[in-house]
């Protein structure tokens, strides 16, 4: 008998049976908690296929909310500011978002967001708690520029493994208690001074239940999608809105559902519609 082959078959049923499993108790249970056996076998799945969790798996099934959002645009009071502060005086313009003076470049996109990047020296950050001078620096910036640095939270902290001067710091939206995931803050600092500012927002009004549409549980997501990225060490696992599902061009709003995110050690993001756990690309 072919042992190997033999091993790799009841490998395969023992996943496929588990997922027949989290299909049925989703089913079954919809708003109630998920039991922790089904926690335990879908930790046991991902360690068969080589992806290590080092974070709780939350047992949310219940409804799905939608976000609104207003379609809220720098303005040209706002956009002076950015410039006359990140770029200084005599940049030149090249192009209809593209600013640029000497080794700074700054790009207005969206209409609702900027890239800001410096491949020369950058804005200082000095200090031992350079999170917390990141911090300090944003959001002396963000109240000077009238931008609302309030309404984010420190999200990530990743260092480059080659060189650990070269750290990217992140931030996501957040409104009441859902992260938002579509407003973001990205800094990339190297030898304590910013090279980059990624930064793009919109005005969120309010949520939404939809009582008659439940969300995917997380574990399904884990078993069914995750499991196609072996390798892979997953330390977050958790909900909020992500991915414009319409848009109403008269009143200039966004509406937006929820989404589980699934992020790794190195910062990468993973992204599933909870109503349907479709990829969000």
């Amino acid at each position: 008998m072919d042992w190997k082959r033999a091993k790799s078959i009841l490998i395969t049923v023992f996943i496929l049976l588990n997922i027949v499993l989290a299909i049925t108790l989703y089913n079954e249970l919809k708003i109630d908690d998920i039991s922790q056996q089904t926690i335990i076998n879908t930790q046991k799945i991902l360690m068969q296929n080589n992806i290590h969790i080092e974070c709780p798996i939350p047992k949310y099934t219940g409804n799905d909310y939608t976000l609104k959002y207003e379609e809220k645009a720098l303005d040209e009071k706002q956009k002076a500011a950015i410039l006359q502060i990140l770029l200084g005086n005599n940049y030149i313009k090249e192009g209809i978002n593209l600013y640029k003076k000497d080794s700074k470049n700054l790009e207005f996109y969206e209409g609702s967001g900027f890239l800001f990047s410096d491949t020369g020296s950058g804005p200082v950050v000095n200090g031992d708690d350079l999170k917390g001078n990141v911090d300090k620096y944003l959001k002396d910036l963000f109240e000077k520029i009238g931008l609302p640095f309030n309404e984010f939270k420190h999200d990530g902290y990743y260092a480059d493994i080659k060189n650990e001067e070269n750290v990217k710091i992140t931030y996501k939206g957040q409104y009441k208690e859902y992260p938002v995931f579509d407003n973001y803050i990205d800094v990339e600092v190297s030898n304590l001074r910013i090279k980059s500012i990624k930064y793009h927002y919109r005005k969120p009004t309010s949520i939404t239940i939809k009582k008659d549409v439940f969300v995917i549980p997380s574990f399904e997501i884990l078993i069914t999608e995750m499991t196609k990225y072996p390798g892979i060490d997953i330390i977050q696992v958790d909900m909020g809105f992500k991915g414009y599902t319409k848009n109403d061009k008269k009143t200039k709003t966004s509406y937006e559902g929820l989404a589980w995110r699934i992020k790794t050690t190195n910062g990468d993001e993973y992204y599933f519609n909870a109503r349907n756990g479709t990829l969000i690309g």
